[in-house]
């Protein structure tokens, strides 16, 4: 396994235990350091599971992903070395419309839903769930290609009984099936991706508006096509069965 230390050299911390490196022919990639805090034999197992996750995840060629190189366990810190796809995510994109008071375009929703769906599917496919989709681990770079990262929770399906039921991923954009314990499968980052597209088109985070302040979950339809109502609607749907799969969505958002 390569030595991160010597390889690679610190450009600048890009957020928590997040680097910009660069190597000796100055290629830029970005390191992601999670500190191991109890170095037994169930860690190891958990971070052997991450590691196997990785691997599946770098054999996934697809632009809307991020790349995965290699990773190593190294003076009790696991190392992740993965594609720099630049310093700016959904969740940045999203509070700049929102400080300034204006509704992102239609077009340019629906073109990062077709990209977010287009990379889903390929890790769907792949029998990953990712379970930690949220604005800030959709990464964004100079040319605008979103950028599906952080798979530092994934799990791949046991495909003995294709489900999970570990509680794990940000609250906000939390599937109720994973919330309640119950058993759960890809359609938690359904659940997920209907809470971002949610946030993209009333710059609000839908935990928020129906949990705290008791807003009417509704997107403006006298400025959006309704179908895109309807399609938050089916993706937030409590019971997953009713969710639709990732390639449905996909093939509905193209011809809205």
């Amino acid at each position: 396994m390569t030595n991160f230390g010597k390889q690679y050299k610190i450009i600048k911390k890009l957020g928590h235990e997040v680097y910009l490196v660069n190597d000796k022919e100055n290629k830029y990639y970005t390191i992601k350091k999670i500190k191991i805090y109890d170095y037994e034999e169930n860690v190891k197992q958990i971070f052997n599971e991450i590691e196997k996750t990785l691997i599946y995840i770098s054999k996934i060629i697809n632009d809307n992903i991020i790349k995965y190189y290699e990773s190593e366990i190294k003076d009790n810190n696991f190392y992740i070395l993965m594609e720099y796809a630049g310093n700016s995510d959904l969740k940045k994109f999203i509070e700049g419309y929102k400080d300034r008071e204006i509704y992102i375009d239609e077009k340019v929703i629906k073109d990062i839903i077709i990209q977010i769906c287009h990379g889903l599917k390929d890790i769907h496919n792949a029998k990953i769930i990712h379970r930690d989709l949220s604005p800030d681990n959709l990464f964004i770079n100079e040319n605008n290609k979103i950028k599906i990262g952080d798979f530092g929770i994934a799990a791949i399906i046991n495909e003995s009984n294709d489900s999970n039921n570990e509680q794990i991923g940000k609250m906000y954009y939390m599937a109720p099936e994973v919330g309640n314990g119950r058993p759960y499968n890809t359609k938690v980052d359904i659940y997920s991706l209907g809470c971002i597209i949610y946030e993209l088109f009333t710059l609000n985070v839908y935990f928020k508006d129906k949990r705290f302040y008791e807003k009417d979950c509704k997107i403006n339809t006298d400025i959006y096509n309704p179908k895109w109502q309807e399609l938050i609607d089916l993706l937030l749907k409590e019971d997953y069965h009713e969710r639709p799969d990732i390639e449905e969505i996909y093939d509905k958002v193209k011809y809205y």
